[in-house]
């Protein structure tokens, strides 16, 4: 099967757009990676075609069982929370949570994904928050390119549970991160996004 006929070849959205991105991040030679709340499991699959041995947890029943029919050898699948699931600490080589944070409170789930992370390893999050009145004429530019991605690429809907609106706001993800990971990068996107990447 060639990589146009795989179904995740022809999925896109904000949140497969800037993910695809950070994993340009992984460190060469990692092995090991978690994706925490892993929903139907695209983020897991493009780990393991990236070579690495993966753990994804979500505790959406639904979106496991779905993960798991379109699954891998390499994926371990768990249906649980990350945040109280016995997964080992400082062992994973790539710490992955793509639109996953807003359904945690903040500062404990931002420990406990820089916890997770291997001497070496990286944390890459894709998030979501709430902007600001600085934050509309952004916000005007992305409605406009939006509907061009649409248009052009369409819009593939995961199916797992959101939380919208979410609790936290830009500036909240970025100060409690910067905080908890000295010289994490934040980065505000277009899209209706924010994105993390850490290195231990």
């Amino acid at each position: 099967m060639s990589d146009d006929d795989k179904p995740d070849a022809k999925r896109w959205n904000y949140n497969i757009h800037y993910g695809e991105a950070l994993l340009e991040r992984i460190p060469e030679g990692a092995r090991t990676a978690v994706d925490v709340g892993c929903g139907e499991g695209f983020m897991a699959r493009r780990l393991v075609e990236r070579g690495l041995a993966v753990t994804a947890i979500d505790e959406d029943a639904e979106s496991i069982r779905r993960a798991r029919a379109q699954g891998s050898e390499s994926i371990t699948f768990i249906e649980g929370d990350a945040l109280t699931d016995a997964l080992p600490a400082g062992t994973y080589d790539v710490v992955v949570a793509n639109a996953s944070v807003h359904h945690m409170d903040l500062v404990e789930g931002l420990t406990r994904l820089r916890d997770l992370v291997a001497p070496g390893g990286v944390l890459l999050v894709v998030g979501m928050a709430k902007g600001g009145v600085v934050d509309i004429p952004r916000e005007m530019v992305a409605s406009v390119v939006d509907k061009g991605h649409k248009l052009f690429r369409g819009y593939w809907d995961h199916g797992s549970p959101c939380v919208w609106p979410t609790p936290q706001t830009y500036a909240q993800v970025r100060d409690t991160a910067a905080a908890l990971m000295p010289g994490i990068e934040f980065s505000k996107k277009l899209l209706w996004r924010y994105t993390l990447v850490w290195q231990r």
